[in-house]
């Protein structure tokens, strides 16, 4: 293993009893509400859905999306440097999540003002608002993520965003019934000023989410003496890292497998409601079933990070991962013998969807944040997202295949991705010296 294998030495071990229950509410609150206004703008329900009705293109819609992942990966390692030297992380979380977050009520309001006279235009304009989200949150995520090592302790760390998660989960479950209602034939808003209010709504509750992360409290540190590598360092140093550390080359490998799988994401709601008949009203009830499948895997993530640690973890969602596009393979089949069944089946393709795509990052991160020690976190991390980026193209390729073969394929070919992931996963070394279960 490498010899940046992180002890047990906490950081957020030396944190007091009042301090750390002051961060796990901080934590808890914004992955709950963070959570709760990403389900309202459903990055695989609400979003391809609008933009499903803007333009006739299944390509544009996947490149759209996969353009949003781009925006959040690309930037992490150019920023991963500065991160591992500034001696107080909050302020970096702060001020990006200030500046990303009050986008989406921009775009609220620019939906509502542009409407659908220029379709065209309403599309690159909530195209460019996503980005620009995904971007500012990119900024933030880095020190986030470095700021959980450093305040929660590795025991505790699971239950605290696990429950974050699942309460999360639970304010998405009330969201879909209120998309249901916004979006629905009985709503009192006609389209594009429905999708437009449902933006608005989570625009608000992702502010929300900004003044609990304020809640945290960070223990003063001395500051390093090092300088902040630049940019062209930091990513001539990235060659010699996947040579010399074939265990997170490993991981690496596996996520970028698993963030492929997710290109199939935005084409299960247009399968639904272009090839099986569903209506937009149903969308809400895959919002909910998803993110009843988010609150499950807020527990699962409780459960298997504190028990068992996180390559267990990864497996868990690597398995639970093939689920959505095996069941959406099955959806016709079924259809045709049993329809009464299909609204059941595709309510179980949103779930699993949830389940893992909620938690899926989880124990990719978990690994690194237990196998570093503190001054490479920052930097293993923005690499596997940054060089997850190369995954941005799967999207618009599911969109080519989708309009050149058929849905199914891509579903095939994410069932194909997902078994292959969980085979390359026994190799990858588990960070704790208790005994983990089987998988």
């Amino acid at each position: 293993m490498s010899e940046h294998l992180y002890d047990d030495a906490l950081d957020g071990a030396e944190t007091t009893d009042w301090s750390y229950r002051r961060n796990a509410l901080g934590f808890s609150a914004d992955m709950a509400l963070f959570e709760a206004a990403f389900n309202l703008i459903g990055f695989t329900t609400v979003l391809p859905a609008f933009l499903a009705a803007l333009v006739d293109s299944e390509i544009l819609i996947g490149l759209a999306t996969g353009m949003a992942s781009a925006a959040w990966l690309l930037p992490q390692i150019a920023i991963a440097g500065q991160v591992a030297q500034a001696p107080r992380k909050k302020p970096l979380v702060m001020r990006a999540v200030w500046i990303a977050r009050p986008v989406v009520l921009l775009m609220a309001l620019l939906v509502w003002l542009l409407g659908v006279r220029i379709p065209w235009l309403t599309f690159a304009v909530v195209t460019l608002c996503v980005i620009a989200l995904f971007v500012g949150d990119a900024f933030s995520s880095v020190a986030w993520f470095d700021l959980i090592a450093k305040v929660l302790p590795l025991e505790r760390r699971g239950r605290i965003l696990g429950l974050g998660q699942m309460v999360g989960g639970l304010l998405g479950v009330a969201a879909g019934i209120v998309v249901s209602y916004i979006l629905g034939p009985e709503s009192p808003w006609a389209f594009p000023n429905n999708y437009a209010l449902v933006f608005a709504v989570s625009g608000i509750i992702f502010l929300l989410g900004g003044l609990a992360l304020s809640l945290i409290q960070e223990p003063e540190i001395e500051a390093p003496t090092a300088t902040p590598q630049p940019v062209s360092a930091v990513l001539a140093s990235i060659p010699s890292i996947l040579e010399d550390d074939p265990d997170f080359r490993r991981v690496v490998i596996v996520r970028l497998l698993v963030n492929l799988m997710g290109g199939a994401g935005a084409f299960y709601v247009l399968y639904a409601t272009l090839r099986l008949g569903f209506e937009a009203a149903d969308v809400g009830l895959f919002i909910s079933a998803q993110v009843l499948g988010s609150t499950a895997s807020g527990g699962l993530l409780s459960l298997a990070q504190d028990r068992w640690g996180p390559v267990t973890h990864l497996r868990i969602i690597i398995l639970l991962s093939i689920f959505p596009p095996l069941l959406a393979l099955l959806a016709a089949p079924v259809q045709a013998v049993l329809p009464g069944a299909t609204p059941i089946l595709f309510v179980a393709v949103f779930f699993f969807l949830g389940l893992y795509s909620a938690g899926f990052s989880w124990p990719f991160y978990n690994w690194i944040l237990e196998y570093c020690t503190s001054p490479y976190r920052p930097l293993y991390i923005g690499l596997i997202n940054t060089m997850s980026a190369v995954t941005m193209v799967s999207p618009a390729i599911a969109g080519w295949i989708v309009g050149s073969v058929s849905y199914r394929a891509v579903f095939a070919i994410a069932v194909g991705l997902g078994v292959v992931a969980f085979i390359l996963s026994k190799t990858i070394p588990s960070t704790r010296v208790q005994p983990t279960i089987d998988l």
